[in-house]
């Protein structure tokens, strides 16, 4: 779980995440850890772009293009994000190709 996400990292799903839509927004369980999480709305698309291995610069694309932000806002954000569902087991780090 040391891996590092930046912008050149294949994610996408964890095994061990069920997810739920309630009104809109993503609730996460962590079958392993009886955990749940919520995502609100902006972790929520996040969360929907990765049903499918991804490069973290392609979903900072794509957000760039639905959000506005001061330059830099987004990428800090996913960066985060994806940090936070990592390290919570949430999503896996695909070995780049």
């Amino acid at each position: 779980m040391g891996q590092q996400i930046d912008g050149n990292s294949m994610v996408s799903w964890s095994e061990q995440a069920v997810a739920t839509d309630v009104n809109g927004e993503i609730v996460l369980m962590n079958m392993d850890r009886n955990r749940c999480y919520g995502l609100g709305a902006t972790g929520s698309d996040i969360w929907r772009k990765l049903a499918s291995p991804i490069r973290v610069s392609d979903v900072i694309s794509q957000l760039k293009g639905e959000y506005e932000g001061p330059e830099g806002s987004i990428e800090t954000g996913v960066l985060k994000t994806l940090s936070e569902l990592h390290s919570e087991g949430l999503i896996q780090i695909h070995e780049s190709a």
